[in-house]
């Protein structure tokens, strides 16, 4: 996949923290990290445990920054309850619109407890010693949830994209890594130009310009570029793609996770349960009422429209996965990542520290979303 404007090794997010912190985030590898000699991330030893909650048992503030789009948009009534006073602890929720490199480098400068990131730049932190914080994922926030879309009628697979220019967003997070694994699992390498622009409404810009357009963005700004553009197609859901490619090893695509301080974890584990335990019901009541939780994202600043929500939401693959459920399938996705570029997940995949398993019988559910996303990305 031939790119332009590249920022290898995840350059930009490693400016922001040096700019911020004087520390770099790109793809440093860790002494607990894969080796390219060195087998998948299987047969993990550590499971849930029968134990008491680590540090303090009284309230405290918790500050959790948010990516806008799909992994805030289920977290509507976590946000209200929180708003007004009807949680233990104090959940103080920024949006961070859609910049998730500034927001790596705030939760890296202390400004965060918990936010929510790509789900390749969780590793990337945590394979990177010279952070001042450590870092653990508590959730999965969604599957996959990128398409390509088009003003050309003519294409309807992803090899009928060789030779062509295709816009897109995320370079340095998920989006880049899962097209780069997706085509070279398919054989594609390097047959198009993928080119990044800054935002997805430049991308959007696009599509509305240049005749016969390609593109591929992830939901909701799909849905919103069904506003802007006429004619607009989208022949390919690049997470059914995915989930054709990688069946022979299970791998599912995951876009989006939740990750915590975890020194914050330590001395908090409470809160962070509480934090899980909200989300997992509010995610629970959004897919159950998309019609009411799409009225809300203005309002929450989780997205800029909320009729756009509503037809997005469906294809967000939205779930709260925690625990094993987690790890599964979540570890799945960077192990065929690191296959495709080490950089992409930090130079090394990470060891089992990564993972926050709470306690037995802390969450009830922990695998909220997951039947009805997978169903969802397969249309």
């Amino acid at each position: 996949m031939r790119r332009v404007l590249s920022r290898r090794s995840f350059i930009a997010l490693g400016s922001a923290v040096a700019l911020s912190a004087g520390l770099a985030l790109s793809g440093c590898s860790s002494s607990q990290g894969r080796r390219p000699d060195q087998p998948q991330s299987s047969g993990f030893s550590s499971q849930p445990e029968s134990r008491g909650l680590m540090g303090s048992a009284e309230a405290c503030e918790v500050r959790v920054g948010l990516i806008m789009g799909p992994p805030s948009m289920g977290l509507s009534q976590f946000m209200l309850a929180a708003r007004n006073g009807k949680t233990v602890n104090d959940f103080d929720f920024t949006l961070n619109g859609v910049d998730y490199i500034g927001l790596a480098a705030s939760l890296n400068q202390g400004d965060f407890d918990i936010a929510t990131l790509p789900s390749n730049i969780g590793p990337i932190l945590y394979n990177n010693r010279e952070l001042r914080n450590g870092y653990q994922v508590i959730s999965v926030n969604n599957l996959g949830v990128l398409y390509v879309m088009t003003t050309d009628p003519s294409v309807s697979s992803l090899a009928d994209l060789a030779g062509r220019r295709v816009y897109s967003y995320g370079e340095g997070g998920t989006p880049e890594y899962t097209v780069d694994a997706l085509l070279r699992k398919n054989g594609l390498a390097d047959s198009f130009t993928l080119e990044f622009k800054s935002t997805p409404f430049e991308v959007l810009n696009l599509m509305q310009k240049e005749e016969k357009c390609v593109a591929i963005l992830p939901q909701p700004f799909v849905s919103l570029s069904k506003l802007m553009v006429d004619p607009l197609y989208v022949p390919i859901s690049i997470t059914a793609e995915w989930n054709k490619a990688f069946a022979d090893t299970g791998s599912q695509a995951v876009t989006t996770t939740t990750i915590v301080n975890k020194s914050f974890l330590e001395e908090h584990e409470q809160a962070v349960v509480e934090y899980l335990r909200m989300a997992g019901k509010s995610v629970a009541w959004t897919i159950d009422n998309m019609d009411k939780a799409a009225a809300l994202q203005e309002e929450l600043g989780t997205f800029m429209n909320n009729s756009v929500a509503a037809d997005a939401m469906p294809q967000i693959a939205m779930t709260c996965l925690t625990g094993v459920e987690m790890r599964t399938a979540l570890s799945g996705f960077i192990d065929e990542l690191y296959a495709a570029n080490p950089d992409s997940v930090g130079g090394a995949i990470p060891d089992e520290g990564f993972y926050y398993l709470p306690p037995i019988g802390a969450i009830e559910d922990d695998a909220i979303g997951k039947a009805r996303a997978q169903a969802m990305v397969q249309r």
